[in-house]
């Protein structure tokens, strides 16, 4: 409505203005030099538009005779560029489609096309659908010449690393691509997996802090793995004589989980070497209110190493009063029992644990107990045979894979897994392996006060 009421105006002025020039004519009179013209203003005005017409048209031609040729290449390359995003969309087209001959004709033909780095990526793909790694590995290690796709050649590479088992090369390509963006998820994930796989304790630290700066990882759940790399990280010190510090990171590993029995047992017998026994107590008393476990008994019978049985037996007391009922809790006492003699005491205790957890520790221990109290060698074989077909008794298994570990550590060496061993009964297929970590002695009191927890002898890097 707008431009209809514009126009009329326009077209009204435009004849009030021929009207008022057609009744006012006028005269113009031009003389130059032998030359006279005389005219109305009215086709002076039409000669004046005309002439400016005719400029603009010869200005306008000039201009784009001028341009030409710039305008030329332009348009050539714009052709060039759209038929090469053309064939680059044709070529991700076929990668997706699973089309790997299709995926690298398309790839050749955007790279003679258009200068894109992505083409780069797209030869990538075309060649792990036809299988040839090592082509594709050609190719990301091109895309990481370009800032646009150095990030994404790097994913590959590392991909390509891990299925290859190359950890060190994964681990390296990890450690740039967070170089690069170190709030990607999938970054902080894989760069915490290899540095736990390398044994690399204070990186996946580094890795676990940036995972829960950047929110990848649950506020519940970080905590406890913080607290078993603490503990790996103390074994490392330990192992390397830094007994002060391995102490503190074993007792920062304690507050953070206390049920880590590695930690537990760490942090006492340092604390026992320093000649910190009370300190080490409580601190095995806190963990075993938390997780009674085999290994905080030894931990715990090894800090008074010339102790009577008798005293002994009192002081266990102590120690089961913190989580009473446990079936962990009566096979303790009843080994503590049997040293001091209290036949009677034993033999309720491993009642008790029976009916808890009736498992071939126990039926040894009464085996035992018939030995020394009677000296009855056919009840002894009758619990020794029970013992055979009853179930296993706990051990370090795996979560994921089923594997059983002689002691705990913070990977599964059979799956990688982190966090994975729990204290359990094992699979079927490990029951005899759970019996010969049950049938494994006793470790003998040192003088140094050692921790009771068994630390495997797989190179740890702090």
């Amino acid at each position: 409505m707008r431009r209809l009421i514009w126009f009329v105006v326009v077209i009204v002025a435009l004849t009030a203005v021929a009207v008022w020039l057609a009744d006012n004519p006028g005269r113009v009179d031009i003389r130059w030099q032998n030359y006279a013209l005389s005219t109305s203003v009215a086709v002076l005005a039409v000669a004046v538009a005309l002439v400016a017409v005719v400029c603009a048209v010869v200005y306008q031609l000039w201009r784009w005779l001028r341009a030409g040729p710039r305008r030329l290449v332009a348009g050539r390359a714009a052709r060039r560029r759209e038929q090469g995003y053309l064939a680059l969309t044709k070529g991700l087209v076929a990668v997706a489609a699973g089309d790997p001959k299709s995926a690298r004709r398309h790839g050749r033909e955007t790279g003679r096309l258009i200068d894109n780095p992505l083409n780069l990526l797209l030869l990538a793909q075309a060649a792990q659908l036809e299988g040839n790694e090592t082509a594709a590995r050609r190719h990301f290690r091109a895309m990481l010449e370009h800032a646009e796709t150095e990030f994404l050649g790097l994913r590959g590479l590392l991909v390509q690393a891990t299925k290859a088992g190359d950890w060190n090369a994964a681990l390296g390509h990890a450690r740039r691509a967070y170089a690069l963006r170190p709030e990607t998820e999938w970054v902080n994930s894989a760069l915490f997996d290899l540095e736990v796989r390398a044994g690399d304790w204070r990186g996946a630290q580094k890795a676990l802090e940036s995972a829960a700066r950047h929110k990848h990882v649950g506020a519940a759940e970080e905590p406890r793995r913080r607290a078993v790399l603490l503990a790996e990280r103390a074994r490392a010190a330990r192992a390397q004589g830094r007994d002060d510090e391995a102490l503190a990171l074993a007792r920062e590993a304690h507050k953070l989980a206390p049920d880590l029995v590695a930690a537990n047992g760490l942090a006492a017998g340092l604390l026992a070497a320093a000649g910190k026994e009370r300190a080490a107590a409580r601190l095995l008393e806190d963990g075993w209110a938390q997780a009674p476990h085999p290994d905080l008994a030894r931990a715990y019978a090894a800090l008074v190493p010339e102790e009577r049985p008798l005293e002994r037996v009192k002081r266990f007391e102590r120690l089961v009063r913190r989580n009473p009922g446990h079936a962990e809790g009566h096979m303790a006492l009843a080994e503590a029992a049997l040293a001091a003699e209290l036949w009677g005491a034993a033999r309720a205790h491993l009642e008790a644990a029976v009916r808890e957890r009736a498992t071939q520790r126990v039926f040894r221990l009464l085996a035992t107990l018939e030995e020394r109290e009677h000296a009855d060698d056919a009840a002894a074989r009758g619990w020794l045979l029970r013992a055979a077909s009853a179930p296993a008794d706990a051990a370090w298994a795996c979560d994921k894979c089923g594997a059983v570990s002689i002691a705990w550590g913070a990977r599964c060496d059979a799956c990688g897994a982190f966090d994975a061993l729990a204290w359990k009964a094992p699979p079927a297929p490990a029951v005899a392996v759970a019996a010969a970590i049950e049938a494994t002695p006793l470790p003998a009191v040192a003088d140094e006060a050692r921790p009771a927890v068994v630390v495997d002898a797989t190179p740890v890097r702090e």
